[in-house]
């Protein structure tokens, strides 16, 4: 790859969100920068900053060591739609050494993690990127490797790479973006010249050009060239289709604009702002559009010769430094994301659960306005510190004791834009108390066994019904099974209908059938259910019997069971 002195480029497009949402002027919005310079001194350096235009921080996002070690000499930057970082990194610098060594980085706002989508093949010296409405990468290549340089389109899930156009009038190239129509336009620098000796040479024009290219068929047209156009780096493009362009030579004289607007339809050239040596811009390279209309320059030098950003006002062009500072380092790529923060909602389901039981906690009702994929940070034991993170929106946890709390989520978007919501939960592990649990009559007429009746002394008349009796710890429905008792015999642990053959004792047992379960919800305290003494309007079975009862309370603790025997027994003759 053939070395150049310096500046190279970054080319700003702001990438449209899935759902896209027009931006509102007073609209919060985040910049994302690219420093050229990887090493600075001995030390690595942060390639890739994030500075805050609500707050003025200005933080690191990423640099070569444990998030990657991808970055040789990163020229471009552009966002992807679900709010990923996507770099143009040159490679390594070799005077005329044409080798394919350029590559495509990603990188993960969240974490700084750095991944490759493409390297080599066509990438000798890939100058600059940007993202289509489909997802597509569109890479402006400044040497080829054939020596033409090219736009080249890149698949962003293979990293597969399709030549768009080749040569032509592509000479020096730096910067590319997409038109609102779709179209391509590629920023042209035209010859460098380098203490007096032409390093690049563009014989048919020396001067710099504007250039749009068709992305279907590759043709290139030039819309714009030469007069205010000198040494231009980067573009960017105004909703309304204006192109603007960020020259990086110094004019002594005024004569030439830091910054210039092109007329997307007849190329007309007017001057945006200055840059003479009066001015704060000393080296502009690429540009960026804010919601509030002002334009974000990075510039390479600035007066402590490592650079930042300055912001540049719509209408009179006046300048003021936006960020500077320690952790620039030559700044070239620049790229401003609208970054509303995201609505949080939380609901926890139950809301109020017995102790042991899984509560589920749902995020899903959260939304982030720019339409990019959230991650969520839950606190479930309500101490005020998140414990989790997921993608999903969505987690489980069970509570082993009796609590009150406040679950809380987190939800951020990719470039950390946050809100919260609560649900409040109350978990009751407390078991319900059902206690002094008896029956008025134990001993209650069944139906006949035969249509012969024995007579009886009267003593031995029994009640026709029974009324069961119980305390209560707290407010609960209660269940009383009532189960006659069966002869059965022993087969593997369990016992089991008899059949016809005779049983040896040894294998003899009492099986339990279920003939009716009353129930009722009541208060705490004494309580009593009656019963008739019929099922399904019969009487029992005469036999023995046993009535089993159990509370559970609102949230399905379950009490202790109780039981009590019972006899059943045919009518007799009183005569």
């Amino acid at each position: 790859m053939r070395s150049k002195r310096i500046l190279t480029g970054l080319v700003v497009w702001l990438t449209m969100p899935a759902a896209p949402v027009e931006a509102a002027p007073d609209d919060p919005y985040l910049v994302y920068v690219a420093n050229r310079q990887v090493v600075k001194g001995e030390s690595q350096w942060p390639v890739l900053l994030r500075a805050d235009a609500a707050t003025g921080a200005l933080t690191e996002v990423s640099r070569n060591g444990s998030q990657g070690n991808l970055f040789v000499h990163p020229y471009d930057l552009a966002i992807e739609r679900d709010g990923s970082i996507v770099v143009a990194d040159m490679g390594q610098f070799a005077p005329d050494d044409p080798t394919p060594d350029g590559a495509i980085v990603r990188v993960d706002p969240r974490n700084g993690g750095q991944s490759l989508v493409s390297k080599g093949g066509t990438l000798v010296d890939p100058a600059g990127v940007a993202v289509a409405p489909d997802g597509a990468l569109y890479v402006v290549e400044n040497v080829g490797t054939d020596g033409a340089p090219a736009v080249i389109r890149v698949d962003p899930a293979s990293g597969a790479q399709t030549v768009v156009a080749r040569g032509g009038e592509l000479c020096n190239p730096f910067g590319i973006a997409l038109e609102p129509s779709g179209g391509i336009v590629v920023v042209d620098y035209g010859t460098l010249v380098l203490n007096g000796r032409p390093l690049v040479e563009c014989p048919t024009r020396p001067t710099g050009a504007l250039l749009r290219v068709e992305g279907s068929t590759g043709r290139q047209t030039v819309l714009s060239q030469g007069n205010l156009l000198q040494s231009p780096f980067g573009l960017a493009v105004e909703h309304g289709g204006r192109i603007l362009v960020a020259n990086e030579r110094v004019a002594a004289t005024g004569a030439t604009p830091g910054v210039v607007a092109v007329d997307p339809v007849s190329g007309s050239q007017s001057p945006v702002t200055p840059n003479t040596v009066g001015d704060i811009l000393r080296l502009p390279e690429r540009i960026a559009l804010a919601p509030d209309g002002r334009l974000l320059v990075t510039d390479f030098e600035l007066v402590d010769r490592v650079g930042g950003i300055v912001r540049v006002a719509p209408g009179d062009g006046a300048q003021t430094i936006a960020w500077s500072g320690e952790l620039f380092n030559n700044p070239l790529g620049i790229a401003a994301v609208v970054n509303r923060p995201p609505a949080a909602a939380l609901t926890a389901s139950p809301a109020t659960v017995a102790g042991g039981r899984p509560v589920t906690f749902d995020a899903s009702g959260s939304a982030d306005p720019e339409g990019l994929a959230l991650r969520y940070d839950w606190d479930l034991d309500g101490d005020g510190v998140f414990e989790r993170r997921t993608t999903a929106p969505a987690v489980s946890l069970g509570y082993p004791d009796s609590r009150t709390l406040t679950a809380r989520v987190r939800v951020s978007d990719p470039h950390r834009a946050a809100a919260t919501a609560d649900a409040p939960l109350t978990v009751d592990a407390t078991l319900p108390l059902l206690g002094a649990f008896r029956a008025s009559a134990r001993t209650i007429l069944g139906r006949a066994r035969s249509r012969r009746v024995r007579p009886a002394a009267a003593a031995a008349r029994p009640r026709r019904t029974t009324t069961f009796r119980y305390l209560l710890s707290e407010p609960a429905a209660v269940a009383i099974r009532i189960e006659r008792a069966l002869a059965g015999r022993r087969v593997r642990g369990r016992c089991r209908a008899r059949g016809r053959r005779k049983v040896p004792r040894r294998v003899r047992c009492t099986r339990w059938r279920q003939v009716v379960i009353l129930r009722q919800r009541e208060a705490a305290g004494p309580n009593a259910l009656h019963f008739s003494g019929r099922v399904g309007g019969k009487r029992l079975i005469p036999g023995r019997y046993r009535a089993t009862a159990w509370a559970a309370d609102s949230v399905g603790n379950g009490s202790q069971p109780k039981s009590i025997r019972l006899r059943v027994v045919a009518p007799v003759d009183h005569r």
